[in-house]
């Protein structure tokens, strides 16, 4: 009797443990919309930008508006609405909110290296749309180069 017991309470053990599925959350994942609307149709794959100009942006306070001439054809304005601690003088950063690109975000940082070598990097976006602008250094110019959406964020 009982080795009976020992083995009802082993086949059911047994049995539990086979038919148990384990508890995983999987991660919620978007599938990528590839037929948002352009943003940035009207401008040009790639463009020369001034970093003097875009330097400029980080001296100004959150809350004010901006106009930032990009390009012949296009001047980005906006509202700074984010600004990295001005203590850290090795990362400076502004977040600006676009008032002529509904949607579309402009982050801007300036690094500066140990070795005194300055380096910017930015972004350009809007989740609502498919094209997007990534602030690239191409010797000692900067160029905002268009990509796709999903090549520089995933939802």
């Amino acid at each position: 009797m009982k080795n009976l017991r020992h083995w009802t309470l082993a086949v059911f053990l047994f049995t539990g443990a086979v038919t148990a599925q384990a508890q995983q959350d999987l991660p919620h994942i978007r599938q990528q919309d590839y037929n948002k609307p352009k943003l940035f149709n009207d401008l040009p794959e790639k463009f020369l930008v001034s970093a003097d100009a875009l330097q400029t942006l980080l001296a100004v306070p959150v809350g004010e508006g901006v106009t930032i001439p990009l390009h012949a054809q296009f001047r980005f304005k906006g509202v700074v609405v984010s600004k990295s601690d001005p203590a850290d003088k090795k990362l400076s950063s502004v977040v600006i909110k676009s008032t002529n690109r509904q949607g579309a975000v402009f982050t801007f940082t300036r690094i500066i290296e140990d070795n005194g070598e300055i380096i910017f990097r930015g972004r350009m976006m809007s989740l609502q749309n498919s094209d997007a602008f990534t602030l690239v250094q191409e010797g000692t110019a900067y160029k905002l180069v268009k990509q796709h959406l999903f090549d520089v964020v995933s939802e």
